[in-house]
């Protein structure tokens, strides 16, 4: 279990300095957010945990930030809110309340804001973590159970369990995320940008692709949550629409703008912004653009049904590489300024041509 020492002001302290002196309000709203987490498991709600935090646990890293919880729940008949109530004070929450939003189609949804006071002195007497629920059947492959445990916490025993899919899962429902023009996270939404949601969805992406092995599972995965959410909004595509938004919205960004299909300067935008939940690295366009390379390789893996993935080996790899001119030879210019990025685009000019 997650030890009340985690919320003390030395141990916010010794964290932010382990993580390039991260910003101490986000540190504290990850601890609340796996204290949140912990209480719903021990309180017996039925729900698998799904999204960038379950992500953060799964990777065991804090490479990027995340304050959310997202889980999925398949009967909505379980006295939930009883339960909150009956984990709020021991988890260290002050109270909670549900936050109306206006839901598209058919998709049934909750959301809470569970309260706390502070423990890192700010302008706030009361600060939140939030609950988003979706109310259907769990569309993954291979749900595993995994310990809610993480460098941002002190644990007291043993770490408490957690339903949540295996990475092949999370990273086929991440892809129909990364597509704003058919089922992914739109540009913007009642007014307000949401390019720095996308960038998130860009980097989670990239950082997935390294311990994933098996494309069948992606594959599926990818193929119900796109036709799920095709369904919701009622859009006029199918899962080879979608893999074609993810390519076009990549290679937007590969080339600066200059092909693909998106609005450039919103994205931009949002790689600037997400720099703040991500403590590993100086996150910038050349960095998305190797994440961007790998959504767009993913998306012709799977567009074009290969079996294999091909990961970048360092410099070694690409040497004797160079991009056909019938693909795109302008490509090339990313050997040098971003290697991995372009040992990518090397191996998507390799199967569209083989496929074609």
């Amino acid at each position: 279990m997650i030890s009340k020492d985690s919320l003390t002001t030395e141990w916010l302290n010794s964290v932010s300095v382990k993580n390039n002196r991260a910003d101490k309000i986000l540190i504290e709203k990850v601890i609340r957010a796996l204290l949140l987490l912990e209480g719903l498991v021990k309180s017996d709600v039925q729900f698998v945990f799904k999204g960038g935090t379950a992500l953060m646990l799964l990777m065991n890293s804090t490479k990027r930030l995340s304050i959310d919880i997202d889980v999925i729940i398949s009967n909505p008949k379980q006295n939930l809110e009883e339960k909150f109530q009956g984990f709020l004070s021991e988890q260290g929450f002050t109270r909670f309340e549900e936050q109306h939003r206006q839901t598209s189609g058919d998709i049934e949804k909750a959301h809470y804001k569970f309260f706390y006071t502070p423990v890192h002195m700010s302008n706030m007497t009361e600060d939140y973590v939030l609950l988003d629920i979706l109310f259907e059947e769990p569309h993954y492959t291979k749900i595993i159970n995994f310990p809610i445990d993480s460098s941002f916490i002190k644990q007291d025993g043993d770490p408490i369990n957690v339903s949540i899919p295996c990475h092949e899962d999370i990273l086929g429902d991440k892809l129909t995320a990364f597509a704003p023009n058919t089922t992914g996270i739109p540009y913007e939404k009642g007014g307000d940008s949401r390019t720095m949601e996308i960038m998130k969805q860009l980097f989670d992406i990239g950082s997935l692709l390294e311990p994933v092995t098996d494309v069948n599972i992606i594959g599926q995965t990818f193929d119900i949550f796109a036709k799920t959410e095709i369904g919701y909004r009622n859009c006029e595509t199918d899962e080879n629409g979608v893999l074609d938004d993810i390519y076009d919205t990549a290679l937007h960004i590969c080339s600066r703008g200059e092909k693909g299909r998106g609005n450039f300067k919103a994205l931009l935008s949002g790689i600037n912004q997400v720099k703040r939940f991500i403590f590993s690295e100086n996150y910038h366009l050349d960095r998305a653009i190797t994440d961007a390379a790998k959504a767009a390789y993913l998306s012709t893996v799977l567009r074009y049904k290969v079996m294999k993935l091909e990961k970048y080996q360092g410099l070694e790899s690409i040497k004797e590489l160079v991009i056909d001119q019938s693909f795109d030879s302008k490509l090339n210019k990313l050997k040098k300024g971003n290697p991995e990025a372009f040992f990518y685009w090397y191996h998507i000019s390799l199967i569209r041509q083989q496929k074609q």
